[in-house]
């Protein structure tokens, strides 16, 4: 199996067009929507190389125009902070589970404790197991 080339493209807004640029080849083009960066970019290299547009692969580096990047980088930045938190809180609620059905409590009981159904009790209890059996 051969090893596919693969070109690293850059890609922004410039008025009403997007700019696209091979650094390596030294190369730009223009796209008119975001759309069609992927495929200006193709173009533009297997003009400049004399390869069919397939023959390679393509890494697409887009700008985020003006204040969306710093939008954006701020909700990707909360998004990865929630995932955690709630990965945490998933954790202490299978051990407050496991806690009560140690002390004897059905899952019914549990359920009723902590507001829960019994099957989500049940699930979480799997979960639990799952964990401490996958930590041996």
């Amino acid at each position: 199996m051969t090893d596919r080339k693969s070109y690293d493209v850059t890609a922004r807004k410039d008025g009403r067009w997007w700019f696209v640029n091979v650094p390596e080849l030294d190369v730009a083009g223009q796209a008119r929507n975001a759309a069609e960066i992927d495929e200006v970019a193709r173009e533009i290299i297997g003009l400049w190389l004399d390869i069919e547009p397939t023959a390679f692969d393509v890494e697409l580096d887009v700008e985020i125009p003006g204040d969306a990047r710093a939008a954006w980088e701020r909700s990707k930045a909360l998004e990865a902070a929630a995932r955690k938190e709630s990965a945490e809180a998933a954790s202490f609620a299978r051990r407050a589970v496991a806690s009560l059905r140690a002390e004897g409590l059905t899952y019914k009981d549990v359920g009723i404790v902590l507001g829960l159904s019994p099957q989500r009790v049940q699930q979480l209890s799997k979960t639990d197991a799952e964990t401490f059996a996958k930590s041996d």
